[in-house]
């Protein structure tokens, strides 16, 4: 990873980037690279211990979780939502999703746990973020960076509220539908979201260090998070120190993001992903579901309405994008990115702490996946 090392090394010092980890798998086995530090405040050197703020990362967790549901059959992918989500019966979807929240018709199906899945369930953000409906998502959803301060029922109350952007399957929207998802997955088991992934997921693959918040004996490993400024003289400011929003339980455990945690963590999902769903001989999901996890569900007209969300090489699988190829996985708006490859049996993982720049993205992020692009490329025992 000498280039990569590089390039990280070159953002810390010229002070647009306080620091990062960065991981690599293939062929079973692992490279990874440790620059800067967790805080620029303390100065607290980085480390593969530091916990990061995963932020949309959490989203592979939570359909993962979901299809051990669907394994076990105590749900079904067709199954309507308002089986378990009794708020969000007889849906209501705009005509136009710009248009007047009043300008609605009946939804023509109910929305089912795979569009929540995949995200076509039609209640989430747009690429019109000036759109009336947009507006309602961030003021009464609190769609947004921070985490919601809505307990589960007033969430779900605004929800049961608002139209959807589009007939259920048949569009596709960001974020709120992983939010539901794990809002159902918490009614199916009559369980809170973090206790059931801790017994399904976390335990399981022995993910020691992931959770929604950070407890006052591990604040140390914690590091700040921050945002780019544009102005070169001082490129970055505060967002949230350690001590901050993630030093408390959340209102819920959201499972569109907010999870927290280190990069290997991330890493031995991913390596479960790879072996098809299987870890150190034990079967956390069946192959099958691991594939469709895996694989494009959009249509060519979904992946269009997606816009700035995905790239042109982008689709959606459950809870993560598909490329063309072959990779799936996602990124944090927090500054993280992970990517698995099963075509290559291959695994890449970038955490960072500073914020993307809106639907830009992050130059960071960017140049690390080109940067793994080109050597995977050039890797002459790539299968």
């Amino acid at each position: 990873m000498d280039h990569v090392t590089e390039m990280l090394q070159q953002q810390v010092d010229l002070g647009a980037l306080p620091g990062a980890v960065a991981l690599r798998l293939r062929r079973g086995d692992t490279d990874a690279e440790v620059v800067g530090v967790q805080d620029l405040e303390s100065g607290t050197p980085m480390s593969r211990r530091t916990l990061f703020h995963w932020d949309s990362l959490g989203k592979p967790l939570t359909a993962a979780l979901a299809l051990t549901f669907v394994a076990e059959g105590s749900i079904d992918l067709s199954a309507p939502i308002n089986c378990w989500l009794p708020e969000l019966s007889d849906p209501r979807v705009l005509t136009d999703s710009s248009g007047p929240l009043s300008d609605t018709v009946p939804a023509d199906r109910p929305v089912t746990v795979q569009d929540l899945l995949t995200l076509r369930g039609g209640l989430g953000l747009t690429t019109d973020f000036e759109s009336p409906f947009t507006e309602e998502l961030v003021s009464h959803l609190q769609e947004g960076p921070a985490p919601r301060t809505l307990d589960r029922q007033s969430f779900l109350a605004a929800a049961a509220q608002l139209p959807l952007a589009h007939q259920p399957g048949r569009g596709w929207t960001y974020n709120t539908g992983s939010t539901l998802l794990g809002l159902l997955l918490e009614r199916v088991a009559d369980q809170p979201l973090d206790e059931l992934m801790a017994q399904r997921i976390f335990d399981p693959l022995n993910m020691t260090d992931t959770r929604w918040w950070v407890p006052a004996a591990d604040l140390d490993r914690f590091a700040s998070r921050y945002a780019p400024t544009g102005d070169p003289e001082a490129p970055l400011r505060l967002v949230d120190p350690p001590d901050g929003q993630y030093s408390r339980p959340p209102s819920f455990p959201d499972g569109a993001g907010g999870t927290i945690g280190t990069a290997d963590d991330w890493l031995v999902f991913a390596t479960m992903l790879l072996n098809a769903g299987e870890y150190r001989g034990r079967r956390i999901l069946p192959t099958p579901l691991v594939e469709s996890m895996m694989t494009d569900q959009l249509t060519a007209d979904q992946r269009r309405q997606a816009g700035f969300f995905l790239a042109d090489d982008e689709g959606w699988g459950y809870g993560g994008s598909v490329r063309t190829d072959g990779s799936y996985g996602w990124t944090g708006g927090a500054g993280t990115t992970a990517r698995v490859n099963p075509r290559h049996g291959s695994a890449s993982i970038l955490f960072t702490q500073v914020a993307l720049d809106g639907p830009e993205g992050s130059p960071v992020l960017t140049a690390f996946e080109d940067l793994v692009a080109q050597d995977q490329q050039h890797d002459p025992n790539t299968n």
